[in-house]
């Protein structure tokens, strides 16, 4: 019943039915996580990265109450440009249904969709964790909780340095999610190179890193698989810097009283004003790239 609701391309459908690679992407990134036009471009760039590598894009997103697997030009302009897509996680995602809403979907709801149409493989540019002062306002994104729940192989730079990177960590151990690492001994952080954690373990060669993913199909271990895989090192930006962007974005955001689901973005904001764009260009680099590695895993996990 539940896939009444889905709308998937016939070209993933097929690669689905044949064994294909096919790697899923989030939506949000375009309505919500970059401005317009780099929204545009990183989207079709994280396209044209999957096929490179022989693996089929699948960006997912709600339009007009449908969820559409694989999206097309008219599709990724709504997103890019409309002001009223909304942002669904998992707490909002079938209310956005029944009110036949447009909206991009999350890294939880993203990973929900896709395993449940037998997407193994997911990009994104970083993960949802535990924010600053959670202990006290219990605000810990729901994508960590649908990493424990589903089975999937998750590229990404880490977690988004505006968050509590150590308490993520923590929680992602807690939870039973692999923290592997691809060439880095260390989970990354975001926009900078690395953290001072240390990867449950590293593989430095795609055959190797695809044996592991066999081998834990195999044995049928669930929870999802996190694949670190750092920002390119020419647009890494020290750590130091970051920190402290951070500390001036935070201090003026509570002096301008930003509250809630406004502050993720409100922080974003100002830290690339502070950084003159890097943080963008940061961002961008590490989205399509990652979407690029996950193509060339998959397709090598398929033996494509």
């Amino acid at each position: 019943m539940y896939k009444f609701y889905f709308d998937i391309s016939e070209e993933i459908k097929q690669a689905l039915k044949n064994d294909k690679p096919v790697i899923s992407l989030e939506s949000t990134l375009i309505s919500h996580g970059l401005p317009y036009p780099k929204n545009l471009e990183v989207a079709n760039s994280s396209l044209e990265a999957v096929r490179s590598s022989g693996s089929v894009p699948a960006t997912i997103a709600i339009i007009d109450g449908r969820i559409k697997v694989g999206l097309n030009d008219d599709d990724i302009n709504i997103l890019a440009t409309n002001k009223h897509v909304e942002k669904v996680s998992m707490h909002n995602l079938a209310i956005a249904l029944s009110n036949k809403n447009h909206a991009a979907t999350t890294v939880a709801s993203t990973i929900y969709l896709a395993s449940q149409i037998g997407i193994k493989f997911f990009a994104t540019g970083g993960i949802g964790g535990a924010h600053l002062d959670s202990e006290s306002t219990f605000d810990i994104s729901a994508d960590l909780n649908l990493l424990s729940k589903t089975s999937m192989f998750i590229i990404c730079s880490g977690a988004k340095s505006i968050l509590d990177l150590d308490k993520t960590y923590e929680i992602l151990e807690t939870l039973g999610v692999a923290r592997i690492g691809f060439k880095t001994d260390f989970m990354p952080g975001f926009w900078y190179h690395q953290t001072d954690k240390k990867v449950d373990y590293n593989f430095n060669k795609i055959d190797d890193l695809t044996n592991y993913l066999k081998i834990r199909g195999a044995v049928n271990q669930k929870g999802s698989i996190l694949i670190f895989n750092p920002v390119p090192q020419d647009k890494a930006i020290k750590k130091e810097l970051i920190e402290k962007w951070i500390r001036i974005s935070i201090e003026k955001s509570q002096n301008e009283l930003i509250s809630g689901k406004e502050v993720t973005p409100y922080l974003i904001k100002e830290i690339n004003l502070l950084s003159e764009n890097k943080t963008l260009e940061a961002n961008t680099a590490l989205i399509i790239n990652n979407a690029l590695i996950a193509g060339q895993v998959a397709a090598k996990y398929f033996k494509i």
